[in-house]
């Protein structure tokens, strides 16, 4: 699903270049192919070079690690400015917006919760267990609507999977109790979607953007407009307000703007095949008692379920992220098949099979040289 993605975009690339009506930003359509390209090459490589379990949990601890850092690094800040002002990745980053930061940090929730649990060395679970905490105010910090409701959906799913669910409550009652008794002013004002009448200017910028996608699809259902295809010259023509030039605000819009009702097919058959996969390794994994398998494979489609909640509202349609995230499903997919073919759980050693004689053959072999 991701080679035909990636034949696809380049497809839409190629015929947005040579439309007359999107060629003006055939420049752009091609520098962002390459970096795309660029994200679903190592997407491929990441799936060929991760092939045991023991490269997958350091993966998911390496990306738990770097994003735990970001983390901690705005823990003295939340506290000294009581969550006055929002957090934002670093600069010149896939994350350097408060909303694409508290997406990310929305999709590495499960994996601090899950590492927590499935970790042997008490000081790294004690570590991911705090980052787990300070996370969950670290996106209410980033203001960003989106990443609250993508907060919400994963809190609530996780809260529904897990089998002592009493691990969760002390969180959310955590949760509940921040949002309406501590949270800042600034923060409420800017969670509430209603101003005294109307909708504020951040929805409004949403809604015309979505039907600036809806329009321009509609003209070129097969192959939208290409990357990179929000122009002035293209709102003039296909948006409701023309001078309210934004992004898609939204992975699902995006997809379709750019490649068309194909491309969103496309893009959503990854996510439901991805989302397959995950479901049948979880049967299984609760056939066979695999613990270990059944919080990763828990860990990486909560993740996928921050992503496509906060991508409602959050153009990151192309997230390395999301791509990684695939690519650890499958290789999850593919170590438990052959390890529960071979009789054994991830986690576990491999049984070693020796070819030893009987010291009564040996010593009969012995007499007969």
């Amino acid at each position: 699903m991701i080679a035909i993605l990636w034949v696809w975009f380049t497809i839409t690339s190629y015929v947005s270049a040579n439309t007359p009506l999107f060629a003006h930003h055939a420049g752009d359509t091609w520098y962002r192919w390459f970096f795309v390209s660029k994200i679903l090459l190592m997407t491929m490589v990441s799936i060929c070079l991760v092939d045991s379990f023991a490269r997958l949990r350091i993966l998911a601890l390496v990306v738990a690690g770097s994003f735990g850092l970001f983390v901690a690094k705005d823990l003295p800040f939340m506290i000294l400015t009581g969550g006055d002002f929002r957090l934002y990745g670093p600069p010149a980053s896939m994350i350097a917006d408060n909303n694409d930061f508290g997406l990310a940090l929305n999709m590495t929730v499960p994996l601090f919760f899950f590492l927590a649990r499935t970790e042997s060395n008490r000081k790294l679970k004690f570590l991911l267990s705090g980052l787990f905490l300070i996370t969950i105010p670290a996106i209410f910090f980033t203001y960003s609507r989106g990443a609250l409701l993508g907060l919400v959906a994963v809190g609530i799913l996780m809260f529904l999977q897990m089998r002592n669910r009493l691990v969760l409550v002390p969180v959310i009652v955590m949760t509940v109790v921040f949002a309406v008794m501590f949270a800042p002013q600034a923060w409420r004002n800017r969670m509430s979607t209603l101003g005294e009448e109307k909708l504020d200017s951040s929805a409004m910028n949403r809604i015309n953007a979505w039907h600036f996608s809806w329009n321009l699809a509609n003209d070129y259902p097969i192959t939208g407009g290409g990357f990179e295809t929000f122009t002035p010259d293209l709102f003039k023509i296909y948006a409701p307000n023309a001078r309210d030039v934004h992004g898609p605000h939204s992975v699902y819009f995006g997809v379709l703007a750019e490649h068309g009702f194909t491309g969103l097919f496309l893009y959503l058959a990854l996510v439901l095949s991805s989302m397959f996969s995950a479901f049948r390794v979880a049967r299984r994994a609760r056939q066979y008692d695999d613990q270990v398998a059944l919080a990763y494979v828990n860990m990486f489609r909560l993740s996928l379920v921050g992503f496509l909640t906060s991508g409602l509202f959050l153009g990151r349609a192309y997230f390395d992220y999301f791509f990684l995230i695939v690519a650890c499903i499958v290789v999850l997919k593919h170590i438990c098949e052959r390890s529960w073919a071979e009789g054994y759980v991830i986690g576990e050693t491999a049984p070693q099979v020796e070819e030893t004689a009987d010291a009564g053959e040996l010593a009969w072999a012995e007499e007969q040289a």
